[in-house]
């Protein structure tokens, strides 16, 4: 595992999800202010990505397929979501760890107090 310097938020992504479609806007911003996040694709990788890329070309290049062999709640389960539903985020901390979590669509100010809270 790759220790990050800073928090980064991850953010659980499947193309299927309408909540997490309506927070790209926000992520975006995010990552235009600055702010290290993530998008983490759960299923339909190439789907993902043109959705991503619709909203912000920098959140579809950073974005990483979880490898999850076709089981978003498993993958889900394994990050901390005992219900395995989205939307869903977790902070790695600057230790590599998860710190906080979040289950429900983001804000811009959501996304500030998770990373600032680790």
């Amino acid at each position: 595992m790759v220790i990050p310097p800073v928090p980064v938020l991850d953010v659980y992504y499947a193309p299927t999800c309408l909540p997490c479609r309506l927070e790209l806007p926000v992520l975006a911003e995010a990552v235009r202010d600055g702010l290290s996040v993530t998008v983490m694709l759960l299923t339909e990788e190439a789907k993902a990505r043109r959705q991503l890329a619709a909203v912000s070309p920098q959140l579809a290049a950073q974005a990483v397929a979880v490898p999850g062999g076709g089981a978003p709640r498993a993958v889900l389960r394994a990050a901390g979501d005992g219900d395995g539903i989205l939307p869903y985020s977790v902070v790695r901390s600057r230790q590599g760890g998860a710190c906080r979590s979040w289950r429900g669509a983001l804000t811009l100010e959501r996304i500030r107090r998770l990373l600032t809270g680790c």
